[in-house]
């Protein structure tokens, strides 16, 4: 069967943006890290996330360019580079839902599915990009938890006030993402479109249903947070 370079095409370009959204988000937390006196191994690590996301978006961009792609991928809008959590409200409130919502939960989701991707790939440039973002995603997830570790220490209380709000939210979001197959779905990634890293919806379900189970939940319910009742009240 002849590949569906349309939708190869498509996903290395979405890649490229969301890394570069990624290296940017980065940016602006350890901003905030510097701003708040987190410490400086977190502060530190947050520079390198920023150099990783940058570094991812070069791979895919490269990759999407090699393919033949010839738009942007970078095209967007500058507000879409930003933090999106709780604008205007305290800065140490923006920064732990956003660590909650980027990195403790998002980038937890992400290292097995980038995982799931490599087991297929059989191109040299696809495999270089997924077996480095599968590498590199586990260390920001780590990140993300030392963070949400000290935001515990500073003020444990308020952090599980904040937590009880926003986590159903948080994963009603990535659920209708990544754990959901739409009605009517006409599945576009096979056999060769797998060889340039692309995986079907169904492995997307598998993977984060396991990684909600194993990762997230057992998480949040080891900081007191709430993983397991957040996971059951969560909009549907």
């Amino acid at each position: 069967m002849a590949v569906n370079m349309e939708v190869v095409l498509a996903e290395w370009k979405a890649r490229t943006l969301a890394e570069y959204r990624s290296a940017s988000i980065a940016a602006e937390f350890q901003m905030w890290l510097i701003r708040l006196g987190f410490s400086v191994d977190v502060i530190q690590k947050a520079h390198e996330i920023v150099g990783h996301e940058l570094a991812h978006s070069d791979l895919c961009w490269e990759i999407y360019a090699s393919l033949g792609g010839e738009e942007d991928p970078l095209d967007c809008t500058e507000g879409s580079l930003a933090i999106p959590n709780a604008f205007g409200e305290p800065t140490f409130d923006r920064l732990v839902l956003a660590c909650m919502d980027h990195y403790c939960v998002a980038e937890t989701l992400a290292g097995p599915l980038f995982e799931a991707m490599t087991e297929k790939v059989t191109k040299a440039g696809p495999k270089k990009a997924l077996d480095r973002l599968a590498a590199d995603t586990k260390a920001h997830a780590a990140f993300g938890w030392a963070v949400l570790d000290e935001a515990i220490e500073q003020d444990d209380a308020y952090v599980l006030e904040i937590a009880k709000t926003a986590i159903p939210g948080f994963l009603s979001r990535v659920e209708e993402a990544w754990g959901v197959i739409p009605d009517g779905w006409k599945e576009p990634v096979g056999p060769e479109e797998g060889k340039y890293g692309l995986i079907p919806r169904a492995v997307y379900k598998r993977c984060f249903y396991q990684s909600i189970a194993a990762g997230v939940l057992p998480e949040l319910d080891a900081r007191n947070l709430p993983g397991r009742s957040a996971w059951s009240n969560r909009k549907r």
